[in-house]
């Protein structure tokens, strides 16, 4: 039997949605604005962590390319892959950015595919650093676990998974929280969410191929805070 289609969480899962607004030129601000200032944001962090050009990275909730138009320059040719859950906005980010700058090149076609189970395996890669930003801020906790589940096999021992999220302190979780910078209000249980560090802490415990590390260096002008999973071997 196939597998049951995943609820949807967002309107980032309404695929006709997301047809209308790249059709609007809307490709950019449909992943979340801030275009320049958060694909620089997201370079300058991995770079500060330890990406080298020589290593293979997974953008993982790719969209339109935000960070990738930072990132394919940075890294060696074919080192960026990348899957979203919206082929259409891959291909919008790739039909406009992409190759107008002249970076098909360095990222051929064949290094992005779209799906919403966090499969990287078709690339036959193992990669050194995986990257989803403002990815679980628009889901359950949950389905971080899944994504952990299928990204492991494709990680390297020490490889590194930075993922944001918006934090809320354990007394204040069960309702909306403002967040500041930015003034976007989260919820427990809707779009936007957010977690808690304990909550973060227990995924990372359940986990024999993850551990959680601390993730300094981020400043996100919507107060997204960035988390930091390492690839261990199991018992370790």
């Amino acid at each position: 039997m196939p597998p049951e289609p995943l609820p949807a969480f967002n309107a980032y899962d309404d695929t006709e949605h997301m047809r209308r607004q790249v059709a609007a030129g809307q490709h950019r601000d449909v992943v979340g604005g801030l275009w320049d200032r958060l694909g620089n944001l997201q370079r300058d962090f991995l770079i500060s962590r330890g990406l080298l050009p020589g290593h293979f990275l997974v953008d993982i909730g790719a969209g339109s390319f935000r960070a990738g138009v930072k990132l394919v320059p940075y890294l060696d040719p074919g080192h960026y892959y990348a899957i979203d859950s919206q082929l259409v906005l891959l291909q919008a980010g790739y039909e406009q950015e992409i190759v107008p700058q002249g970076l098909a090149v360095r990222f051929p076609q064949a290094n992005f595919a779209a799906n919403a189970v966090f499969d990287v395996s078709s690339f036959g890669r193992v990669f050194d650093y995986a990257l989803a930003q403002s990815v679980f801020t628009h889901m359950p906790l949950w389905r971080l676990e899944d994504c952990l589940t299928a990204l492991a096999p494709s990680m390297r021992l020490g490889g590194m998974f930075f993922f944001t999220v918006f934090l809320a302190d354990v007394e204040a979780a069960a309702r909306p929280v403002k967040q500041m910078p930015g003034g976007v209000v989260t919820l427990p249980d809707r779009d936007p969410y957010h977690v808690t560090r304990p909550a973060l802490q227990d995924v990372a415990a359940r986990s024999a191929a993850w551990r959680m590390v601390e993730a300094r260096g981020w400043s996100h002008p919507r107060n997204q805070q960035m988390v930091c999973f390492e690839r261990v071997a199991a018992g370790d």
